[in-house]
């Protein structure tokens, strides 16, 4: 029996530069002649450039239920989420995991949960490791806000809350499973302070202050190409302003929710201090002061004592 295939996660808390970076690994992939003979000489013959509805697939989605249903050989439905987050992370320990030629997964999940009796809600079993992507959190709820048509204070509650989760209803059926991530800081540290699998760690505002440099450091930890020209046409290609462009001349991105305006909309860094009031500024950095003195983020406002 052949040897299963290596994979990775690309983990992070939602609006962190997690469908960046898979746009990215998807055009690295195309421009390095990665693809399959007939798929590439497919695509050629459609169109030279990457778009963005077609061309995205770089892996599943871990929260998927489809896929989990179809991995586990069960009806997740017929599980409630207490019930399911003790069994997702034996995906694949029963058959070859993740058997397409894509395998960088989309995770937004925390490493574990409440309900996953300290298992990890993902498998790890040959895993070559975790790109774990963060951001800001005053710039999370921003970006949270445009997404989910919430105001800024529910997103900041969001950010804050021990229980947060997303697709939390208590209507199982649903096209994705119950994603818990706790609080901002919880989330993030569930992935780096694992060690059950290798972490690379991308701080968003790196990734638009040197991104030749940090996208060199993804495409590497994920074995692909780093040729230093072949990196700098796949960031020219994948700068927002161009995603952006690319969203509007699609008509859309099929991964943008009803009631948001666009997915692509701003990827700048800052906008939580520009729109935050201080007091919502405050609770965050209160909250992960810690959190924030270790990936390098500076406590603008004074701390409650």
């Amino acid at each position: 029996m052949s040897s299963p295939e290596p994979y990775w996660y690309l983990a992070s808390y939602p609006k962190s530069g997690n469908t960046w970076c898979r746009v990215f690994i998807t055009e690295l992939r195309r421009l390095a002649g990665l693809d399959s003979a007939d798929a590439t000489a497919s695509a050629q013959q459609e169109e030279q450039a990457l778009r963005l509805n077609r061309d995205l697939a770089t892996g599943s989605f871990v929260s998927s239920r489809h896929w989990l249903d179809d991995q586990l050989g069960i009806d997740s439905s017929d599980l409630c989420w207490a019930e399911l987050d003790k069994v997702r992370g034996r995906v694949g320990h029963q058959r070859a995991l993740y058997a397409e030629c894509l395998r960088y997964h989309k995770v937004h999940d925390a490493f574990t949960s409440p309900d996953s009796a300290g298992r990890p809600v993902v498998p790890t079993e040959g895993c070559r490791g975790a790109v774990v992507m963060i951001r800001h959190p005053a710039d999370v709820a921003v970006s949270l806000s445009h997404f989910f048509s919430w105001e800024l204070e529910r997103c900041v509650a969001f950010l804050l809350n021990e229980e947060a989760a997303l697709c939390r209803s208590s209507t199982r059926g649903g096209h994705q499973v119950r994603q818990f991530m706790g609080t901002w800081a919880n989330h993030v540290n569930s992935w780096v302070d694992q060690q059950q699998i290798p972490v690379l760690l991308l701080r968003y505002e790196d990734l638009l202050a040197q991104p030749e440099l940090h996208f060199g450091f993804l495409a590497g930890f994920l074995d692909l190409p780093t040729e230093p020209e072949l990196i700098r046409q796949t960031v020219a290609n994948t700068r927002f302003e161009k995603l952006r462009a690319k969203e509007e001349e699609e008509g859309g991105f099929h991964e943008r929710p009803d009631g948001c305006e666009r997915f692509f909309r701003s990827g700048r860094s800052g906008e939580g201090q520009e729109q935050l009031n201080a007091d919502q500024l405050a609770q965050l950095e209160d909250a992960f002061s810690s959190t924030f003195q270790q990936f390098g983020y500076e406590v603008t406002t004074r701390v409650h004592i």
